[in-house]
């Protein structure tokens, strides 16, 4: 890794996060071990794993823990927002419109929960 990649991740954790998606078998690695890893490779390359890093923000948004604390939930979803914008033109359609879907289908989950002040 040179100094100047990425916003000062530190090489060893890029090293240990291509590894572990390397070693991953499905076409996304969810959870927390997928947010851990999408997060430190968006640092170092945000228009290869914007995608994929918004699509777990997204999916942790909409679990049970962030449900339950509106504040962790708005975080996520800023942050899913922000790694959503640096998705690139040329990326497929699905892509380029995941933050349409994802606000559809989170207006469905706040009104499953009773949530429907937005």
């Amino acid at each position: 890794m040179s100094g100047t990649s990425g916003a000062n991740v530190h090489g060893d954790l890029v090293l240990k996060a291509r590894v572990r998606l390397l070693s991953h078998n499905d076409r996304v690695l969810h959870g927390e071990e997928g947010l851990w890893v999408y997060r430190t490779l968006f640092a170092v390359t945000p228009h290869v794993y914007a995608y994929k890093l918004a699509l777990v923000l997204r999916e942790a948004a909409e679990g049970p823990r962030a449900v339950q604390l509106p504040a962790v939930r708005e975080a996520l979803l800023a942050e899913a927002r922000a790694a959503a914008a640096h998705i690139p033109a040329h990326a497929p359609a699905y892509q380029r419109q995941m933050w349409e879907y994802a606000v559809t289908d989170l207006r469905l989950t706040e009104q499953q929960v009773g949530r429907t002040d937005r």
